[in-house]
């Protein structure tokens, strides 16, 4: 493993506010790249995560393994506007841009995933992206989501509007996929392990 997911420590607001403050990231993280926010107002938004009251958002911070460095975050927001909770959205970014296509976002959304579906036992996750985050849309995709709707001019940046993209996992072909893939392993190691 690369990475671990790691609960938000306040320590952690100096560098979610560099990165939130970089236009580069937040136009990959959330559709937002103008955006910028103080270290005051980033610590009132996750104020109620610090203090372990939001059961429905989870905000962790993504460390690299090997060094124990944050490399960026990702969150799991919980849709609450049900009587029956089933459905999470998951996001991620990378915000050390030297961490970037070293597979840290892939293995980061395949640990929010595992916490979706086997950890809170929910049934579906979302992906929403604008529809340009080519790299994000592949991402999901990658992962077994698919495309289920797409917002016609839902965000406004670069002095335009953008459709946002709502891809979907369920949980059956998330245990699907990942069913396929240990047998495809298991499969290879036995192959290995016969030839000469």
């Amino acid at each position: 493993m690369l990475v671990v997911l790691r609960a938000l420590e306040r320590e952690d607001l100096t560098a979610m506010h560099k990165w939130q403050n970089d236009e580069e990231i937040m136009r990959l993280a959330r559709s937002f790249p103008d955006h910028v926010i103080s270290k005051e107002a980033l610590e009132a938004e996750f104020a109620r995560e610090l203090k372990g009251e939001d059961t429905g958002r989870r905000a962790y911070i993504i460390e690299e393994k090997s060094t124990h460095t944050p490399v960026g975050w990702a969150t799991i927001r919980i849709h609450q506007f049900q009587r029956r909770t089933t459905t999470a959205d998951v996001g991620l970014a990378v915000g050390e841009k030297t961490a970037w296509n070293k597979g840290y976002g892939t293995e980061t959304a395949k640990l929010l995933l595992n916490e979706v579906f086997r950890q809170l036992n929910l049934h579906r996750a979302e992906w929403w992206t604008f529809a340009e985050n080519n790299l994000s849309v592949q991402l999901a995709k990658k992962l077994g989501f698919k495309e289920e709707a797409r917002l016609r001019d839902a965000v406004f940046f670069d002095n335009r509007y953008h459709d946002l993209v709502v891809l979907g996992l369920l949980k059956q072909e998330f245990e699907s996929i990942r069913a396929a893939s240990e047998t495809f392993r298991d499969k290879t190691t036995v192959s290995y392990l016969q030839s000469p």
